[in-house]
Order: structure tokens, then sequence, then C-alpha cells
């Protein structure tokens, strides 16, 4: 070990080489080791100025004690700090000194006069040494951390030069005890979220702004059937249903603006299949780190199911079993907001007063129920057929192709067909025409209706869609 006093040119390279076995020692402590190779490290640095304590402590960005490591020689009490204390706790009158980055080397204290506090102070870590160094850390102007090295066997002669030689090697002890530290914590908060995750039976996803996966948590692999590695740097929107991309790309916009957003989405599930999720978004900004958009994912299959299938409920007419006259109000009002194209037919049981009255209610309803099925029958899946009211019902095609010229004679005789000519039906049809004139459209196929009717029943008749 070096004298204190032998200040020639290879102080410097031995300071060099004990900094650099310690640096090696620091950077590869774990968390188990870390308090030991601290225990080795400030016992070098106190040995290397003749002290026989020495205790380093981290500051936060308050000038509070965040962490702090201490060493002593054999029998000697091992001094310490209390975390949260503050700077003007921890070393009295030096504070300001440290601030400034001065090192505050004191030979002798016994020829200094120190505050009541600052005795107090000593006594709580085993009483006033002889001599004491407090040598500061500073990252640009802010105090990061302070090592304080004390000799209780007496005064120490600590001549400027010698104290210059010391300060690069107690900056690396605190530096690299301040990383190490750091890592470790991190290492400790990294492996606790990723415990955190493990048991969150939501899926969990961390985005960048425009929509890539950073990362993915175990609870959403195990809902989209794909690892980690096959989620993270791939597009959260590859997982949404091609249906539902469109919206999901809105809902990111929406975030991106800076506020939650919320939606329900079809995401793919572990065979591929799509499942119905809630996804929750919100922006996670904060000064320094870049930007993410954090995404929760509920799976919420079953629940929409039940809802569509309550909802299918809600808008089917109970005797007839097409859609009621809310549920075709509604599919009107999304057609007319496309850019589609529509056609309109509107239907009419010719003198069903007259079956009413000769055969009954009950057979009337029982009349009614099979030209329904007769009608929804005769028309595509995703097309609307609807009990519009009493004996009247709506059909209507979007995007119709060739189905248009055809469908009045289709409706017509797909009733004949079923009923066998005890009832008839007569129909207006109107169009193909734009949709956002769905209502106008369906205002001619009824006029085009009563044409059919006072042309003899049991028909169909046609008016052209307006220019539009």
């Amino acid at each position: 070990m070096i004298a204190p006093g032998a200040l020639v040119g290879s102080v410097r390279g031995e300071v060099v080489t004990v900094g650099a076995r310690l640096a090696r020692a620091l950077l590869g402590a774990d968390q188990a080791s870390l308090w030991r190779t601290a225990d080795a490290c400030l016992g070098e640095l106190a040995a290397f100025v003749d002290a026989d304590r020495a205790l380093v402590v981290l500051l936060d960005e308050h000038e509070r004690v965040a962490s702090w490591f201490s060493w002593a020689e054999a029998g000697r009490p091992r001094p310490f700090a209390r975390t949260g204390e503050p700077l003007e706790e921890l070393v009295g009158s030096a504070a300001p000194f440290l601030r400034i980055g001065r090192t505050v080397p004191v030979g002798d204290l016994s020829a200094v006069e120190l505050s009541l506090a600052e005795r107090q102070l000593a006594e709580r870590n085993g009483g006033l040494p002889a001599a004491t160094m407090v040598l500061p850390v500073l990252v640009g102007h802010d105090l990061v951390g302070v090592a304080v090295l004390e000799s209780t066997e007496g005064p120490r002669t600590w001549t400027r030069q010698f104290v210059a030689e010391v300060e690069p090697f107690a900056e690396l002890v605190v530096r690299m005890l301040g990383r190490t530290h750091e890592r470790q914590l991190l290492a400790a908060a990294t492996a606790r979220a990723r415990r955190i995750a493990a048991y969150l039976p939501d899926g969990l996803a961390m985005l960048s702004p425009d929509g890539v996966i950073g990362w993915a948590s175990p609870s959403l692999c195990e809902m989209t059937g794909r690892p980690a590695a096959a989620l993270e740097q791939g597009a959260f929107a590859d997982l949404v249903s091609p249906a539902d991309r469109a919206r999901f790309g809105a809902l990111l916009v929406a975030v991106g603006l800076g506020g939650d957003a919320r939606g329900t989405f079809r995401i793919v599930g572990p065979s591929g299949e799509w499942r119905w999720c809630d996804l929750s978004c919100r922006l996670a900004s904060e000064p320094g780190v870049p930007d993410e958009v954090v995404v929760t994912v509920r799976d919420s299959h079953e629940r929409h199911l039940r809802e569509q299938r309550l909802l299918a409920e809600t808008d089917r007419d109970p005797l007839t079993r097409l859609a009621n006259r809310g549920a075709l109000e509604r599919f009107l009002g999304e057609v007319a907001s496309s850019r589609a194209s529509a056609v309109v037919a509107f239907c009419d049981v010719d003198d069903f007063k007259a079956v009413n009255d000769r055969l009954g209610h009950d057979r009337g309803d029982q009349v009614l129920a099979a030209v329904a099925g007769a009608i929804g029958g005769a028309v595509r899946s995703g097309d609307m057929a609807a009990r519009f009211g009493g004996d009247e019902f709506v059909v209507v095609l979007v995007d119709p192709g060739d189905e248009a010229g055809q469908l009045g004679a289709r409706l017509v005789g797909a009733v004949r067909a079923s009923l066998g000519g005890e009832v008839s039906v007569s129909v207006g049809v109107c169009g193909p025409g734009p949709a956002v004139e769905i209502r106008r459209l369906l205002r001619l196929a009824d006029q085009a209706m009563y044409r059919a009717k006072r042309s003899g029943k049991d028909g169909w008749a046609h008016l052209p869609a307006p220019p539009g």
C-alpha cells in the first residue's frame, strides 16, 4: 500500500492501477456481492490516505441520502447514514464547499471549532475522529455523492498535492458504486415488474407512438399464442382483425393527441381465430424518456357474444324473427353514411285483413311468419330483411350487383312458393341508387308497391332511383 507522504511520479500510476482493479470489481458485482465489493473498495481507499474508517453516500436530486456504504478497521464502529437524511445533517458546515466541488480535508479536528450539531453527529458515528477528509462527486453542477474518510488514531498531514491525488480515486469509487447500485436497483425493479406482469390476467404491451411493440407481457403472449420474440418489434395492428384496423389506427391517433382511448376490437387468438378484446390505451410521456403507448388487452369475447345475442334478440321481431323497425332504422342510418349503392324493396301482404277476418288472428300470425320466412330466405346473407309494421316488410340490398333487377320477382315468387297461393304480396322496388339517399329510396319503393297493387297485386313494380 502507498504511504501518504510518498508523492512521487509512481503514485499516480498506482492510483490508476488500483482504480482500474476496483472498477472491474464493481462492474462485476451483483446484488449479492455489491456490499462485499464496496467493503473492499472502501478499505483500499481508506488505507491509501491512512484512515481507519470510510463512508460513501449516494445522494438523490434533493441532496438527501439515497443509499450508503461504509467500512471500518476490525474492532472499530462503522460510520453510517440515514436514508433520506439531508446533506447538512450528514456533513455539517462542509456542505457549501462540497456543492462547489471542493474537498474538505481536516488533518487535526481538535484544532477546529465545531458546532454542537456537528459534535452530536460525530458522537452518533462512534465519536469525534482525529482527522477527516470529505470529498464531493459532482455530475455537472449536481452533487451526486460524498466520500468521507476518517482517522481515529491521530492527526494526519494531508497536503494539497496529496488531496489532489486522492480525489480521482474517491470519485471513481463513488461513481462506480453509484452506477453499480443503480444497475442493481434497475435489475430488481425489472425483475419485480416481470413478476407482476406474469401474474396479470390482462395482456399488456408497450408500443412506440407509431404502434410498434417494444415489450409484450407473458399474458399477452398466451392470449395471442405467440412468443415475445415474435411480437416485439412487430406492429400491434398485425394482431388486429383487418376489419378493425382502421378503427385501431384512429385509436392510436387519439392517444397521440394526449388522451386515453378505449375500444373493442377483434384480436388474433392462440389458434388463429379472432377474439373480441377490450383495449385501453394511454400515452406515457416523461422527460428524457421516449414516449410509449401503454396498451391493456382484456379478453371480452364471451361477454361480447352474449351482448350480441341479447342485442340480436332486442332487434328481432318476436313473431316473424326478422329484424324489427328499430333495427331497420339503425341499419338505414349506417348505410346512409357509406359510399355504397343500395336497392330497397317495400313488400305488403295482399288483402291481409281478409285473411284475419276469415281464418282468425292465430292463422293470420302464422301467415305473417310464413311470409317473413319466404322473404328472409330470398335475400343474401348480410342484407337487411325487416318487418316494417303490421303486414309490411322492407328489404335492403347494399352493393346489389346483378341482384337489383331480379329482386322484385324473386320476392313475389318466394311467397307464392311458400304459401301455395293462400296469400300473395305486392312489391315495390327502387334502385340501385346512392346509399346516402336510402330514405328517399325507401319512400319511392313504397310508392312503387302501391303501383303494383293497382296493377292487380301479386306482382312487383320498379321506380328508378333519383339522380344522385
